[in-house]
């Protein structure tokens, strides 16, 4: 540690650099205004002593001269001075000093305050460390963010864009959505649907997503059968996933002529709302993804259909507990109110923006607490 010792007097400037010496501190001293300016900048100090009268200025000055120089160093100012009114004392704080000693002064008292401003200076110095640091982990963080967003985004443009037939709404409670919505027609005619709710949200519910995505995409290639793709995903994220992570989720299989094979497990059940106003339901009777061995796991199939003008609406947990600014949970009967009455609406799309535009107008000014996703389906051959 390094002191710069301001004083006219060489008494003073003796008894500091000797004190300050004991405490293993690299003393530097001089005697005038001009000479403290120069010393300051090529000496780098991390504390400065100096009187209120300097030989060719004022110590007033001084001060605050010295603080611009340090910049955004924390370099304590330790005025030791023989005028000691409160006025003097007064000014000396106003110009930017940390601390003010009276001449003359005991040494005892001095190695205290000169040892208190040390330690002052260690914390600040570790301070800066630890938040070069922060700052260098937040910037690679944020790199690997925009990578991350970059492949999954990539591989995402592979799924169907939102048509007369689908409708995909992703709205993510961090800068990672941790639910994933894809839609493909195989070459069979036949449309391929999963939609997945990762535990949590954020990057961690991420994790799973980039393999989930290639074994979807895999299976339109090579028209897996449905339990089969089930079975693979499954024993991928059975395999990669920590205990406490899974996947919810539905796979669907919509048939040219409106048949619905599916499996689903852990996700709420899905709507389908009859061209009539009724309602019918897809179940999710199974076990989650990624928390069964594969011998324990169950991939049977359920069945149903759409018929010309049902629509089939699938939602995540954080549709269903949405809360609004009295914390009130919009829950399955809202839910089922609103798509009665939104996708009684001819044009799928118009449906689908006037049931985001009363969600976001439920939710109002509260935080969104989880992943929302909601995908809507007619059937292409019965338009």
């Amino acid at each position: 540690m390094k002191l710069l010792c301001v004083d006219s007097e060489p008494v003073y400037r003796e008894i500091i650099s000797l004190c300050a010496e004991k405490e293993h501190v690299i003393v530097q001293s001089v005697a005038s205004y001009d000479e403290a300016i120069t010393a300051f900048i090529e000496y780098v100090p991390d504390l400065v002593t100096l009187d209120v009268i300097i030989k060719g200025g004022s110590g007033f000055d001084l001060v605050k001269q010295l603080k611009t120089l340090s910049g955004s160093r924390f370099v304590p100012m330790i005025f030791l001075a023989s005028h000691t009114t409160d006025s003097v004392m007064d000014k000396c704080f106003k110009a930017g000093a940390d601390d003010f000693i009276p001449k003359p002064f005991n040494e005892v008292l001095f190695n205290i305050r000169l040892k208190t401003h040390m330690r002052h200076v260690e914390l600040m110095k570790e301070m800066y460390r630890k938040n070069k640091a922060l700052t260098y982990y937040q910037t690679m963080i944020e790199r690997e963010h925009e990578m991350a967003h970059h492949v999954l985004d990539h591989i995402q443009t592979r799924s169907e864009k939102n048509s007369d037939q689908v409708a995909i709404t992703r709205l993510s409670a961090a800068s990672f959505n941790g639910d994933l919505a894809l839609v493909k027609t195989r070459s069979d005619g036949a449309r391929l649907v999963f939609v997945g709710d990762f535990t949590g949200h954020g990057l961690p519910a991420s994790i799973g997503a980039l393999p989930v995505m290639q074994a979807f995409f895999d299976a339109v290639d090579d028209l897996l059968d449905i339990n089969q793709l089930a079975i693979k995903i499954n024993r991928i994220l059975f395999g990669i996933l920590p205990d406490y992570m899974f996947c919810a989720g539905y796979l669907i299989l919509m048939t040219k002529t409106g048949e619905l094979i599916y499996w689903g497990g852990g996700m709420p059940n899905a709507f389908i709302r009859r061209i009539d106003g009724t309602f019918d339901y897809l179940c999710s009777n199974h076990m989650p993804l990624g928390i069964l061995p594969t011998r324990e796991f169950d991939a049977d199939l359920q069945y149903n259909r759409l018929h010309s003008g049902d629509t089939l609406i699938i939602v995540s947990d954080g549709v269903l507990e949405l809360k609004n600014d009295q914390n009130e949970m919009l829950g399955d009967e809202k839910v089922k109110h609103l798509i009665a009455h939104s996708y009684a609406e001819e044009n799928l799309l118009l449906a689908q923006q006037l049931t985001e535009s009363k969600l976001a107008e439920y939710r109002g000014e509260s935080v969104q607490l989880d992943d929302i996703t909601l995908v809507a389906l007619r059937s292409a051959c019965l338009q």
